[in-house]
């Protein structure tokens, strides 16, 4: 894995600052647990009201947490005055999500300039574990 430098020395606080600006990942609760030079993870509780009509995990909650955290990467690597937007998001998902919450690792593959290629694991979380229930790609770009 890449190791990535944080272009400023403030970039985890930066990080929680547009997290805690994000309205609609904060309406869906989710929260940072890890912050780090081109990677984040992120949690939320799994509600009714995020699921499909099987009681799995909607395709469209995983796709936007799969956004957020990958979102949050790319800009743990931005100059201070830029901010993120996505450009492209790719979802694969691998096995229907249930439990109680799922978590989300984001990660930068490659920074450019402007570029930002990243790729989140989406897990379903339970009492008796974790199980991978999506993968995703997505390119940000810097505005």
């Amino acid at each position: 894995m890449t190791e990535f430098h944080p272009a400023r020395p403030d970039f985890a606080e930066a990080v929680r600052n547009l997290h805690k600006t994000t309205p609609l990942a904060i309406d869906m609760g989710v929260t940072l647990v890890r912050v780090e030079p081109g990677g984040v993870t992120a949690e939320m509780i799994l509600k009714p009201e995020f699921t499909q009509q099987h009681g799995y995990a909607h395709a469209g909650t995983i796709a936007t947490l799969a956004d957020v955290v990958c979102g949050l990467a790319a800009y743990s690597l931005m100059d201070e005055g830029r901010s993120v937007v996505s450009i492209n998001i790719n979802l694969s998902l691998m096995r229907p999500a249930k439990g109680e919450k799922l978590r989300a690792d984001g990660r930068v593959v490659k920074a450019g300039r402007k570029i930002y290629f990243t790729e989140a694991d989406i897990y379903a979380v339970d009492q008796t574990g974790e199980k991978l229930a999506a993968k995703a790609s997505a390119t940000m770009t810097a505005v």
